[in-house]
Order: structure tokens, then sequence, then C-alpha cells
């Protein structure tokens, strides 16, 4: 079989493992077989999805800042672009689940404007990239235990199911957000401690437009150690090590 052009370049390779981990809202999410009454049992983990839709919805406000800041780089462009459209499924997804389960209070309009308007910011400047990058990042990598989490708790099938495929998708964009910052590193070595302060310093990308972002398990040891582990990787040096050295 003869491959492609360009299959070692990175937007190839991500785009790829997208096509690999595709699934449709339409298609593949078996609507009519949800448990109504088991879903709502669970009023408290459909509050977590209500404000997670919330969170999903401000994905274009997000990464039409990172796609500005990072407009000299064709792989920057590609990947935020799938991760943008995969940001829509999962807006789309978790709240015609809870149309589907008619949870109050509804999702509107007007509370995905509201998020959008809400941040003061000031216009992003050639600075800002490497720091929005380790925000993102490590946003997709806590996003992804947060879906697993949600969806291990849930007691209807159907959620879980669904859940399950949004933490494969963040698992892959905070892999493919970290691909393009040690592409950046490797060409620039020096960047490296202005990736340690932007981690040492995490804030969710999505703070600033829905207050407290939600979470399942504070303090998830498991989520917190692969947190470090995947800074590490990136800069060959411990998280808590810079964080000590900056005391």
């Amino acid at each position: 079989m003869i491959s492609p052009p360009g299959r070692d370049r990175l937007y190839v390779r991500h785009a790829a493992a997208a096509e690999l981990g595709a699934w449709s809202v339409e298609r593949d999410i078996r609507w009519a077989d949800i448990d109504r009454a088991r879903a709502l049992s669970r009023p408290d983990l459909l509050a977590r999805i209500r404000d997670a839709v919330i969170v999903e919805s401000y994905h274009p406000v997000n990464i039409a800042r990172l796609l500005r800041l990072a407009s000299d780089d064709v792989d920057a462009g590609a990947l935020l672009s799938l991760e943008l459209y995969d940001g829509f499924k999962h807006f789309h997804g978790l709240r015609t689940y809870l149309d589907v389960v008619e949870y109050q209070p509804a999702i509107t309009d007007d509370d995905i404007l509201a998020a959008r308007r809400a941040p003061v910011d000031d216009p992003p400047g050639p600075d800002d990239l490497i720091a929005r990058l380790v925000s993102f990042m490590l946003s997709e990598h806590l996003a992804s235990y947060f879906f697993r989490r949600l969806g291990e708790q849930s007691p209807e099938p159907i959620l879980a199911e669904l859940l399950s495929l949004i933490a494969a998708d963040e698992a892959r964009h905070a892999e493919s957000t970290s691909d393009l910052l040690a592409k950046r590193i490797s060409g620039n070595r020096s960047i490296i401690p202005r990736v340690l302060d932007a981690a040492s310093r995490f804030r969710h990308f999505a703070e600033d437009a829905v207050g407290a972002v939600p979470v399942t398990q504070p303090g998830d040891p498991l989520a917190i150690r692969t947190f470090a582990a995947r800074i590490e990787h990136l800069c060959g040096v411990r998280l808590v090590d810079h964080m000590k050295a900056s005391l």
C-alpha cells in the first residue's frame, strides 16, 4: 500500500488519530435507549454535566485566541481546528442528552452567550501563546479525567457511553497540544521556564467565563500525578522542583 505524502507531519498523524476515534452524535449515541428515570436519579451529576456544556460552548472564544497567536504554525492551525470541532460535538451531545431527559434548569442560548461575554480580556500579545497553550493542554488533560469519572458514576448507561467517548477525545486533545508545545521547545529550549511557570500557575481556560469549573473528585490523585508527569515529560524538569526553586 502506498502511504500518503506528508504522513510524518504532526497534523497528519493527529488527524489520523482523530479519524480512528471518530464518533457521531447522531449515529453512535443510542438516544432512544436512554433511561430517563435512572438519569434523573443523580441530579448532582446532571448539574455537573450542565456546567460542562457551558464550558464546552466556550471553546470558540478560547481557540479563536489560540489560532490568532499561532498563525505562524500550520500544525497548530490544523490541530486546533480539529479540537474546535470536537468541542462542538461534546457541547452538542451533552446538551442533547440534558434535553432528552428534560433536566431543569434547561440550558438556554442566553446562558451560553452570557458566558462568552463574561471575560474582560486584554488583547493577547505574542508572548501569551506559550502560557495559553499550557493552560489549554492541562485543561484538556483534567477534562479527560473529569468525564471519565462522571462516566464511572453514571447510573444511566447511555450517558456513561457518551462520557467515555468524550473522555477519549479530551485525552487526545491534551496530547496534541503537548506536541505543539514540544515542537516549540525543540526549536527554542529557552521557553521551558515559561512552560513550567505557566503550569505552576495553572488556571482552567474557562474559569473567567464560568467561575468554578466543575470537578468530580477534588484532588484526584491520579489526575494530579499525570498532570505533573506530562509537564516533566515535556520539559525534562519535575514541576515540583521548579516550584521549589521559584520560592
